[in-house]
Formats: structure tokens, sequence, C-alpha cells
């Protein structure tokens, strides 16, 4: 019996298929629970619509562009911006996009 508890991490990066792998992993006893980082910025609902619905909503799924973990390195807030009309109205999201046209991304 073990006295550590495991988290899987990065589930973010499967996207649609996060909950189908999430729950075989649990289940299996291979991680005992999974951390959501950048999802929830993406699509916070996630889990109560595999849940509840049994189905994702695909508009809403993080597509991993990093442009949540981009932001803060260059100063700005965290955030979805390519998904979340409330980041794409700020200031913010034109600043973002010149730090990634200056790097070429």
């Amino acid at each position: 019996q073990r006295n550590l508890i495991i988290v899987g991490s990065a589930y973010s990066y499967l996207q649609e298929y996060l909950p189908h792998v999430a729950q075989f992993v649990v289940r299996n006893g291979w991680t005992d629970l999974i951390g959501l980082g950048r999802m929830t910025l993406a699509y916070p609902t996630i889990i109560a619509d595999a849940v509840e619905k049994g189905a994702l909503e695909k508009k809403s799924i993080c597509r991993t562009f990093s442009d949540c973990t981009t932001a803060p390195r260059s100063g700005l807030i965290s955030g979805c911006y390519p998904l979340d009309k409330y980041y794409t109205s700020k200031p913010e999201f034109q600043k973002l996009r010149e730090v990634k046209k200056a790097v070429g991304t």
C-alpha cells in the first residue's frame, strides 16, 4: 500500500479523448486523480459535460495553442485567447499577437 497520491497531468493534450483516457487510467489504478490546467481555462465545464451529457462541446475544447502560457511569460494575463471572447476583447490580445509575431509563432 502506498502513501503517495499520484496525479495524472498533461491530459489537456488529449483534447476530446481526455475524459475517456482519464476514466480508464483512474479506474485501472494507474493514477489516483487527474489534474486539469489549461483545459479548464478553455472549457471550465468539461467534466460536468462529460458526466452529465456524455458528450463534449467540440468548439470549447482546448486545442493547446499555448496562448494561456505565452501570455503570462510576456507579462500578460493568462487565459484562453483563441476560444474565449473575454480575452479577445481585452487590450492584452493585441499585445499577445505582437509578441507571437516577434518570435515567429
